[in-house]
């Protein structure tokens, strides 16, 4: 109990660390933020203000901050069972809501995928979510980012709660997606919704369906 309360603290403090803000702003000086949409301090608008090399150097730390707590809490640590949730949960709660940006942080995706690495020993849920995430990026082409994201986060968890055979996997996979699907809700991406398959497309925009091929 001890160890996964410390576990659960070094998790949420090690999430809060705001990468894809600090460093864009350190390196270019350039406030993330304020240069797209949606505000959101994340590894996406890195690479969209800063460029792809300093961009993705963001998106692995936002993947490594999650990742390493996890993976000692659960492969060195041996903590295991229920105590595996609030610990997998802590970084992406600590990205979403960190507490060195007033609580705003960013949308969480890329320390999601990190926590779940995390458990990598005990569940390959993250290859799920990974594969669902590929297929609406190059199969299902849904845009904007905000709701390929909602999209790929729901059915990787409703396909998980089928196949995923440790509970505590799934409750900790679950508020994760909570948590992800939550904050792309309510700031999405304002482009006009679109699903592509192939030659065809249907778009959505000002409550009118458009086909094309």
């Amino acid at each position: 109990m001890v160890m996964c309360i410390f576990m659960t603290l070094i998790g949420f403090i090690s999430g809060s660390v705001m990468y894809s803000y600090i460093i864009p702003k350190l390196v270019c000086n350039i406030d993330i933020r304020k240069k797209n949409e949606d505000g959101n301090p994340g590894s996406m608008n890195a690479v969209n203000s800063a460029g792809k090399p300093i961009g993705l150097i963001c998106m692995a730390l936002d993947v490594i901050k999650a990742f390493v707590p996890v993976y000692v809490a659960v492969s060195i640590l041996q903590i295991a069972g229920y105590y595996v949730i609030p610990v997998a949960a802590a970084a992406v709660i600590g990205h979403a809501f960190s507490p060195f940006l007033k609580f705003r942080g960013g949308k969480a995706v890329a320390a999601s995928f990190g926590s779940l690495l995390g458990v990598i020993q005990i569940s390959k849920a993250v290859l799920l979510f990974a594969l669902i995430t590929a297929i609406f990026t190059f199969v299902i082409v849904i845009n904007p980012n905000s709701s390929k994201v909602i999209a790929g986060f729901a059915i990787s968890s409703m396909i998980l709660m089928l196949t995923e055979p440790l509970p505590e996997i799934k409750i900790a996979a679950l508020i994760i997606s909570l948590i992800v699907c939550w904050k792309h809700i309510i700031n999405p991406n304002k482009e006009a919704l679109s699903v592509k398959v192939g030659p065809f497309a249907v778009s959505y925009e000002h409550k009118k369906f458009k086909f094309t091929k």
